[in-house]
C-alpha cells in the first residue's frame, strides 16, 4: 500500500499575534462609554483576545495549505497545553518542540494521534497528552481520494509574554 505523507510546519511563540481589548459597553444614552466608565480600576480584569472563527472546512479543499490553515488555527490550543505546563513547573520548562504523528480519515478526523519520540524535546506525559487530545479533536476537510494521509506535525513552543 503506498501511502503519501505530507510534512507541514508551524512555529509558535512570541510571533503569535492575538486580538487584545473588547468593545465598550452602550449606556442609557445609547453611546460607547469608555472603557474606565465601564468598570472600576481595581476591578478591571485583562481582557480575553477574541479568537476568530475556524476554518470552514466543508469549503475548503484537501492541500497541505489547507492542512496548515486548520493546524495554524488550533495551534493556539497547543499553545495552551504548553502554558498549563509552564503554569505547573515555572521557570523548569524550557523551550522546545513536540514532533507529533497522526492520520487524516477519508472523512477529515484525525485517527492514531500520538508525540513521536523522535524529533520531540519537551517530555513531560501530561503535555503530550493534552497535546494528543488537542490533535484528536480537530477536523480537516475531507479527502478527494478517499485514501488515509498519514502526517508528521511539529509544534515549536516557546512561552509567550
Amino acid at each position: 500500500m503506498n501511502r503519501s505523507l505530507i510534512a507541514v510546519v508551524v512555529v509558535l511563540g512570541s510571533s503569535l499575534a492575538l486580538a487584545q481589548g473588547s468593545p465598550g459597553k452602550k449606556g442609557a444614552s445609547g453611546k460607547e462609554a469608555a472603557p474606565e466608565a465601564a468598570a472600576p480600576a481595581q476591578e478591571k480584569k485583562k481582557a480575553e483576545p477574541v479568537r476568530p472563527p475556524p476554518p470552514d472546512i466543508n469549503r475548503l479543499p484537501f492541500t497541505p495549505d489547507s492542512i496548515r490553515e486548520v493546524m495554524q488555527y488550533h495551534s493556539r490550543d497547543i499553545q495552551e497545553c504548553y502554558e498549563e505546563l509552564l503554569a505547573t513547573k515555572g521557570n523548569k520548562v524550557e523551550e522546545g518542540r513536540i514532533m507529533t504523528t497522526f492520520t487524516i480519515s477519508p472523512d477529515g478526523f484525525v485517527r492514531n494521534a500520538k508525540v513521536a519520540k523522535s524529533g520531540t524535546t519537551l517530555k513531560d506525559p501530561r503535555l503530550h497528552e493534552c497535546v494528543v487530545n488537542v490533535l484528536s479533536g480537530i477536523n480537516f476537510p475531507r479527502t478527494p481520494d478517499g485514501r488515509e494521509y498519514p502526517i508528521e506535525y511539529p509544534f515549536n513552543l516557546k512561552a509567550i509574554k
